[in-house]
Formats: C-alpha cells, structure tokens, sequence
C-alpha cells in the first residue's frame, strides 16, 4: 500500500494539516478479528511527532444493510417515538459504539479525539461509486468514503464504519521504536427501554425486574418546576420551561448506571414569535427539535433541578418540558446494557 494519504494527528479525514505539523509516517498492520459478533480491520497506524492515529474499521454485510433499511424505511416519519429512533440503531448493522485504548510497548495509551465516517453501499452516489482514479490522480485533500475504501483496498460491495482515533505518546517525543501494539475495544452501554409506568403521590410504588431480579422503585417526591427565562437564548422562539422533578430511590439498589428513569413524552416544540413590526424578515425556523439544546425526551439536564438530597440512594428524573403542566405523566425504566465484554486483539 503506497502511502499517499497524509495523516494528521490533530486532523480527521481529509489529508489537511489543522495546526502546520508534519503528517504521520505509516505503519501497515493488516489486522481482521471477529469482536461482538462483528468484523473489524485496522489497516494501518499512522506514527506522528504528537502521538499514534489509528484507523479502525467494522464492515457490515450490504444484505444486512438491505433488511434493515427496507425494515426501517419508515423512519422519515417526524412523529416516530424516541424508542422506536433507539430500537433502529441498536439494530443499525453500522452503528456500534465503543471506547478504544492501545498498549504501545506495554504502556496503555487511551485516546484523546476521534472522528467517524459509514459508508454505505446502497446509498452511494454516482460520483461516489465510480471507480477511484489512478493514484496520482487521488485527491486525498477531499477523500469521499469510498475513496477511502479504494484506498485501503476494501470491499465495495459492504457497507463499512470508519473510525480514526488519535493517542498521544506518553513521552514527550515519539518512541524510537515499537516493539508491540494491542488494541482494546470497551463497549458502550445502550439504552434498553424497560416498562412504564405512573406515580401520582409520594410514596407510590412501582415493581419491575431485570435478568430474574425483581427492583421496587418507591416515589420520594414530584416537584413541578419552572425553567428561569434566561434558559434559552434565542429571542425568537419561546421555549416550553414547565416540568416535573421526581426523586425515587430503587431496591434492591441495582448496579451503578445500570438503571434510569424518563418520560415517555416528547418535548413540545418551541413556538416562534412574531416578527416585530420594524423587523418583518425575521428568520424562520428550520427545525422544530430546537428545544434539544438543554435536552431530548428525557426532559431537561439535572443542572436545573432543585430537589436535592444528600442520600446518595435518591435519584431524580425530569419530565419532558411542557407550556402547560400535563395531566399525568408516564414514566419508562431504561436499562442501560453492556452486551459484550471488552476484548484485546494484538495488532504488532
């Protein structure tokens, strides 16, 4: 493999350097394993005065890709709930979320920035699915993902998940050299939607299980709170800033972070203002999800919420974000799962 694509340890996909450094010099590894039921290739490292970039791929099977899709054509559908979005990803044959960490001559090094392409066969446009041109004619100043996949010498006909992660050295300038590399790959939790279910008073309780293991959530309290004006600082909309803070304490009390409550509504949406009279070309909206910049359909972040507790076994959760407080409100229990183990796979 010729090595004419510049690589930047402060840089993402394109071949341009951010900051003035030099490009990394590359190192081919060629490495496939299996790993959460899926294949992975690391093609190559990229050894730079700051640290070492690494590209990690997953390819999905474009037959794989086909039924999800035709599943999950019905996605364009603005009302879809939040959990059906959620169900489609964790089922996305190009979307697996993961922490990496190298061992570099038997020093961990985790990442410090990572960037992300998918390329998807079924999808690709005409000038993306021709053949690359010959290599002194690719212009990796502007690389389209399948440029990226000529590049590495991949297959077309699969849909692949690009990833690129930079770690810093442990020492101030680069290792002389480098007598061993092993990759670590730590799976990120994904959210599970559990049962719902309504409280109306402290005190109320609510009886779930997870894997056998039957969980009592108790009510401690249901506070409505009010957003201060300042919240939001777009002048041209107004924002919904009504919602409910309920403290619950659950027990047995589960694995840390296994466990989370949230509302089952949406966010309503913001409502644009009128244009003042001296101003009549006031922007319009061009999307409706403004209100996802303090949150999503779990309501607003905690930084808002008043209900304290110095026990550390009381939890809270906030309702979606309303104009007017709703009549009730059904809650839903996520789990938040690691399905698979964190696996090392030698690379050098």
């Amino acid at each position: 493999m010729k090595d004419m694509w510049k690589v930047y340890f402060n840089g993402s996909f394109g071949g341009k350097s951010p900051d003035g450094s030099h490009p990394g010099q590359a190192l081919e590894l060629n490495q496939k394993f299996r790993f959460a039921g899926r294949d992975w290739y690391v093609p190559a490292a990229y050894l730079t005065a700051k640290g070492l970039v690494l590209d990690i791929l997953m390819r999905a099977d474009k037959e794989a890709l086909k039924d999800f899709y035709q599943k999950w054509a019905h996605l364009e559908d603005e009302d879809m709930p939040n959990d059906v979005f959620e169900q489609a990803e964790r089922e996305n044959p190009l979307a697996f979320e993961f922490s990496p960490q190298i061992e570099l001559n038997g020093q961990a090094l985790p990442f410090s920035q990572g960037h992300g392409l998918s390329y998807h066969p079924l999808f690709q446009n005409a000038a993306a699915c021709e053949p690359a041109l010959d290599e002194d004619e690719i212009d990796f100043d502007t690389p389209t993902e399948r440029a990226i996949i000529d590049h590495y010498g991949l297959n077309p006909e699969d849909g692949w998940a690009i990833h690129r992660y930079s770690f810093p050295w442990k020492t101030k300038r680069r290792p002389k050299s480098i007598s061993s590399l092993a990759l670590t790959l730590t799976p990120q939790p994904v959210r599970v939607p559990g049962a719902e279910f309504e409280v109306q008073k402290p005190g109320d309780i609510f009886t779930f299980s997870h894997n056998g293991i039957p969980y009592t959530l108790t009510a401690q309290n249901l506070e409505p709170q009010t957003l201060p004006k300042n919240a939001f600082s777009d002048a041209r909309f107004d924002f919904p800033n009504r919602f409910t803070a309920m403290t619950y304490t659950v027990s047995p009390a589960p694995p840390k972070n296994l466990i989370s409550v949230e509302d089952c509504a949406q966010n309503d949406p913001p409502v644009e203002r009128e244009a003042p009279k001296d101003y009549p070309f006031m922007p319009e909206a061009q999307n409706a999800a403004v209100i996802g910049i303090i949150g999503g359909a779990d309501g607003p972040t905690a930084l808002f919420v008043t209900a304290k507790s110095e026990d550390k076994t009381v939890l809270t959760a906030c309702s979606a974000l309303h104009f007017a407080p709703p009549k009730k409100i059904t809650w839903r229990i996520v789990f938040h799962e690691t399905p698979f183990a964190p696996e090392t796979f030698p690379l050098l």
